[in-house]
């Protein structure tokens, strides 16, 4: 890759870095694109894994974007090279996103089994690790509990282990690295929301060695104090980990979503235009 680097960025305008498990669709994908004959050649590399000391070799004349989590974003932000070089630098942060259930959809409502489905779904999606994944559910405080129950039974049907597999659904995180780093952000997760679904220390795999593979299980929080605390609202875990917290008014809930400081994207579920109005309203503009 050293003896590469000058190759790569004498004629080329981006590099892609897949940071899923996935990325054997993203070679295929590319693949199709350089056989296309849509770009000249030469003007797209894939690289899938490290990077090496790449960013070393930037210039001036370079741009670097990304996206992923936002500790890695400020950490090549902060790159000695791309400083030097007045490299412009480009990322998507700012990840805590949010999904909302309104006060009217209450369980047996079909908003109520969409929302359920759709939050499972977003974190098991390429195992969480999405820039515009869900990492807070917002919920009408009574219904805290339903919620939870009806998240952890849908993510028992989500078979986790080898995607090449059947009957898999999702894979693990990007390498081993990357699964310390959920867990210490877990940890801090936890000085201010329990537990409810799911164990790093403990979980079956299917078709791979846990303990071999990058896994990391779907894991589900519950944060009682959601305003009183900043945790849920600061902490990114990159990867299959959700932090639900109850409200008790929609202006509450409000100021919930406003506590990411800038989420990527948001959701509602709800049959109540009123309700509707008011989220946009107060939500658009974070």
């Amino acid at each position: 890759l050293e003896k590469l680097a000058p190759t790569f960025l004498a004629g080329m305008p981006a590099i892609v870095k897949p940071a899923t498990a996935t990325s054997y669709l993203t070679e295929a994908m590319v693949r199709e694109m350089i056989a296309s004959n849509i770009l000249p050649k030469g003007a797209l590399q894939l690289i899938v894994g490290g990077v090496g000391d790449l960013l070393d070799h930037v210039t001036a004349q370079d741009v670097v974007t990304f996206t992923g989590s936002a500790a890695t974003g400020r950490k090549l932000k902060a790159h000695p090279r791309l400083i030097e070089e007045s490299v412009r630098f480009n990322m998507e942060a700012d990840s805590l996103n949010f999904s909302m259930l309104g006060p009217d959809a209450a369980p047996g409502t079909e908003e109520y089994d969409l929302f359920i489905k759709e939050v499972a779904r977003e974190m098991t999606t390429k195992a969480g690790q999405r820039c515009t994944a869900i990492r807070r559910t917002i919920v009408p405080a009574m219904m805290v509990n339903d919620v939870i129950g009806s998240i952890s039974k849908r993510l028992d049907g989500a078979t986790l282990g080898n995607p090449a597999t059947e009957g898999v659904r999702w894979g693990p995180l990007a390498g081993r690295g990357q699964v310390e780093e959920v867990r210490k952000s877990l940890e801090g997760l936890k000085a201010a929301a329990q537990v409810v679904y799911g164990n790093p220390d403990s979980f079956s795999v299917t078709g791979a060695d846990s303990k071999k593979g990058a896994f990391f299980p779907a894991i589900l929080l519950h944060c009682a104090q959601p305003l009183d605390r900043s945790e849920p609202h600061t902490i990114e875990a990159f990867g299959p980990v959700n932090t639900v917290m109850g409200y008790r008014s929609v202006d509450e809930a409000i100021e919930l979503a406003r506590r990411g400081r800038g989420s990527l994207c948001g959701s509602l579920f709800t049959a109540d235009d009123g309700v509707a109005r008011a989220v946009v309203l107060g939500t658009a503009a974070w």
